[in-house]
């Protein structure tokens, strides 16, 4: 039921479709016209105003009276470089001609996800009742999820598509985050006549750097400072230093104890020194954890037997929009598309990748 060249032709047309975080107006529109073909009743929602971009998520429903919800989703935003991109396909192969990234991530996932509704629609096959979401902003944030009411919709189960990792992967268990500044403010001086008479703030930071946590602090938990900014002269003691720090837990409460015991390092190291600590670290996104004997994951898994692929559940170090959609009460999976070395020039995906993730979903569907 899957026509391979119909598949592939659409993810080529997507990809050549520039569409950076906020600025995904190009692709939502061509996703309009798509969903509007299919009969979908479609919508834009406000999701790009409030985040401070030009288009909202773009929604589209295919009724069923009477059956179960199924939520669809995969995002509409890449990275950078995204501007021209010009895919090439080599023994199966697709990847971009090495000046940009491919934009596998997402939309692999966002092709599927209409081969999908096609194959229902040609088929005339039953199914559950589909929302299909493309969500803006995921790529910085999570935001267009974050402004989805999903609420609204009554949506049984979720199946994200937006995980590396060969078709049969699910995703069933991801961290909570936490990210944000800490900024250390000292007292400027000349470097050369009076030092001491300041407060160096890249001093107070190296003792506090050297009492925390950073790194893998155990299976579940990671710490990072990933820039350092501060300081205006050579001659001048540094007046104030700005770390961007992000740490994530499989468990929120170990998240929840690493966040205590760094900030009250960091305010006390400077309190000894008679510094200042600014601190506008948040939990940006929460985590989820899932049984295998959730029944999301069954019908992933029996949909995956019934096409022939092996399934295998599993966690991930990175969040998605799956993380929003089960902290909002909606139990979820991401599901792997294929992409390979994503966020890269060297970006590629399989061609039976996207078929294999297409017959997934329609099986999903079949029930």
């Amino acid at each position: 039921m899957i026509k391979e060249t119909r598949l592939v032709e659409n993810f080529l047309d997507m990809v050549k479709i520039s569409s950076p975080s906020k600025n995904e107006r190009a692709m939502g529109d061509y996703l309009l016209k798509v969903l509007k073909e299919l009969g979908l009743e479609v919508k834009e929602d406000n999701a790009g105003e409030v985040n401070g971009g030009n288009c909202g998520n773009i929604i589209g429903v295919l009724k069923a009276s009477g059956k179960k919800k199924y939520l669809f989703s995969a995002h509409m935003d890449t990275v950078v470089p995204c501007e021209k991109i010009v895919p090439v396909i080599e023994n199966g192969i697709i990847k971009s001609d090495g000046t940009s990234i491919l934009g596998g991530d997402d939309k692999g996932g966002i092709a599927s996800i209409i081969e999908m509704l096609r194959v229902i629609k040609e088929n005339n096959l039953e199914h559950p009742e589909i929302i299909v979401v493309f969500s803006m902003g995921e790529e910085i944030g999570l935001l267009g999820s974050k402004s989805f009411d999903i609420e609204n919709y009554g949506v049984d189960y979720g199946f994200i598509l937006d995980s590396s990792g060969k078709p049969g992967k699910i995703i069933t268990k991801a961290p909570s985050a936490a990210r944000g500044k800490i900024t250390i403010i000292g007292k400027p001086a000349h470097a050369g006549i009076s030092p001491e008479s300041g407060i160096n703030a890249l001093t107070v930071a190296a003792h506090a750097i050297t009492k925390i946590k950073l790194g893998r602090i155990d299976a579940e938990t990671t710490s990072n400072i990933g820039v350092v900014n501060g300081g205006q002269a050579t001659n001048i003691v540094m007046p104030s230093v700005e770390l961007d720090y992000e740490a994530r837990s499989l468990s929120n409460d170990k998240l929840e104890n690493l966040l205590a015991e760094t900030f009250e390092i960091f305010e006390k190291t400077c309190d000894e020194f008679g510094a200042k600590l600014e601190n506008n670290v948040q939990v940006e996104y929460p985590g989820f954890s899932l049984d295998d004997k959730e029944d999301v994951v069954k019908i992933v898994k029996i949909a995956c037997e019934k096409v022939g692929i092996e399934s295998e559940t599993a966690s991930s170090g990175g969040g998605s929009d799956t993380n929003i959609y089960n902290s909002k009460g909606v139990p979820s999976v991401n599901l792997a598309v294929g992409m390979t070395k994503v966020h890269t020039l060297e970006e590629y995906i399989e061609i039976k990748d996207l078929v294999n993730l297409s017959k997934i979903l329609v099986e999903i569907v079949k029930g």
